[in-house]
């Protein structure tokens, strides 16, 4: 009870202006995925537009009261970061503006499946397909208003909020709050998918690669690889808490985020969460060798063992003229599928060089606007997606040259953040870590950069805190 009265002690009359301005700011976020797949015709999606300029100005203004209220009391950022935001802000708006309203691309099939043979009858390997793009006002307007309060609530929520907090009490109620949303989306998936269990194992152990996806779990996050990102932020949170104090049973809640990520099949989510295991492992092993000497050694030995294990069989394979190494492979391959996708992820990368050319890289088909071509751009091979599947193409596409070194800028300022972190403690800013880098690596090939920005919130927490206490 008291953690709680304390807890609410740092929130402030200017915090009702920040969440008061986030609630209409909720359906940019939602209903803008809407508007990224329609094209033609007067677009107005769920809402009028005029609905959405009156969210847009309670946000701003909100927001706006917020900011001034926060510079009252001294809590800014300094003059270079004021001035970069509202520079990506003039920038991006002008870069939508100056979008054609129509213009033509002619797509090359590379891939034929239902999908497209579907929108397209007859289409085979080689065709060119004409696509025509169409915008209307209500793009120009839509993704002017959607790309000002992202990069508004970046400015709050990345150099402003976190400096609010001076204890890291707050990254742990954040963790307890995920813990929450995981336990129901978890449950959700057990109660309405529970016949997709069994035959996900069967399709596993059986090479069956046309299903295997098809029964993976996803629960109401609408796609299998959302539901893992969920559970591998958890097992991230998990680490987090650890850090902070040695609990064994956090160790269970990893294990049962791994299973469940594992039935989610989100294969990229679940190597890094087995890469981040070994690296906290081992750095617990190393800071806990002389305090629990027979327990490490035994996990060194065992770890040495399986080593030796794995050199071992990879000379036994040289020796028979690689017949075991085929064998493993072919295991491998069938457990996991078979095929990779990322041959389809380099077809919707091509899509976005071609959309940048005639000079275009250099500013960007601007923010939203890219993937509502993309869209009908990706359909001629039969992919009803319109993500970039890739956050450094991704902002490439959308706001050339800038938005990519804004990005770098960003992950350069986080480092320096993370190394003046690891001075206070470095155990629990390396496990805090493990959020930012695992979607850094993880944006190479999805379109994801926001969840940087998510992990870098706590870290920035920490980084103002005066609670420096060795963890």
């Amino acid at each position: 009870m008291n953690k709680i009265k304390e807890f609410l002690k740092i929130f402030k009359l200017s915090d009702l202006f920040l969440f008061l301005g986030f609630i209409p700011f909720i359906f940019f976020l939602i209903f803008g995925q809407e508007l990224m797949q329609q094209n033609t015709g007067l677009i107005q999606v769920l809402f009028p537009i005029w609905v959405y300029i009156i969210f847009f100005i309670i946000s701003l203004i909100s927001w706006a009261f917020y900011i001034y209220l926060e510079y009252k009391e001294g809590n800014k950022p300094n003059k270079w970061i004021t001035f970069i935001f509202l520079f990506l802000i003039i920038y991006s708006n002008i870069v939508i503006f100056i979008q054609p309203t129509h213009f033509v691309e002619d797509v090359v099939c590379r891939i034929v499946n239902e999908a497209n043979e579907r929108l397209y009858p007859g289409i085979v390997i080689g065709n060119v397909v004409t696509i025509e793009i169409n915008y209307d006002i209500y793009h120009y307007m839509f993704f002017s208003m959607y790309i000002t309060l992202v990069l508004a609530f970046m400015y709050i929520g990345l150099f402003m909020f976190p400096k609010r907090f001076k204890s890291i009490a707050f990254i742990r109620y954040l963790t307890y709050a995920f813990y929450a949303f995981l336990a129901a989306l978890i449950l959700y998936g057990y109660l309405t998918e529970y016949d997709k269990y069994i035959p996900f194992l069967q399709d596993l152990f059986s090479g069956n690669k046309e299903s295997i996806s098809s029964n993976a779990v996803f629960s109401f996050i609408i796609h299998r690889n959302a539901y893992g990102m969920c559970m591998l932020m958890g097992i991230i949170f998990s680490y987090i808490n650890h850090s902070i104090e040695k609990k064994w049973w956090y160790y269970l809640i990893i294990g049962f985020l791994f299973i469940n990520l594992f039935f989610s099949w989100c294969i990229t989510a679940l190597a890094i969460a087995l890469i981040l295991t070994a690296v906290y492992v081992i750095y617990r092993l190393i800071v806990t060798f002389k305090e629990h000497q027979k327990r490490n050694t035994t996990i060194f030995i065992i770890a040495g063992s399986v080593v030796i294990i794995a050199i071992g069989a990879v000379g036994v394979s040289l020796i028979t003229k690689g017949e075991i190494l085929g064998k493993v492979y072919q295991l491998i391959e069938g457990i996991s599928g078979g095929g990779s996708t990322i041959s389809s992820r380099a077809i919707i990368w091509n899509n976005i060089y071609q959309m940048l050319d005639h000079g275009w890289w250099l500013v960007g088909r601007g923010f939203g606007m890219l993937n509502v071509s993309l869209y009908e751009m990706n359909k001629v091979n039969g992919d009803f997606v319109f993500p970039a599947h890739s956050s450094y193409l991704n902002l490439l596409g959308e706001g050339g040259i800038i938005y990519i070194l804004t990005y770098l800028v960003f992950l350069g300022y986080l480092a320096y953040i993370i190394y003046q972190c690891s001075k206070k403690n470095f155990g629990f800013t390396l496990a805090l870590s493990f959020g930012v880098l695992s979607f850094i690596f993880y944006s190479y090939l999805e379109a994801i950069e926001y969840l940087v920005y998510l992990f870098a919130f706590p870290l920035l927490i920490y980084y103002h805190s005066e609670n420096t206490k060795k963890a």
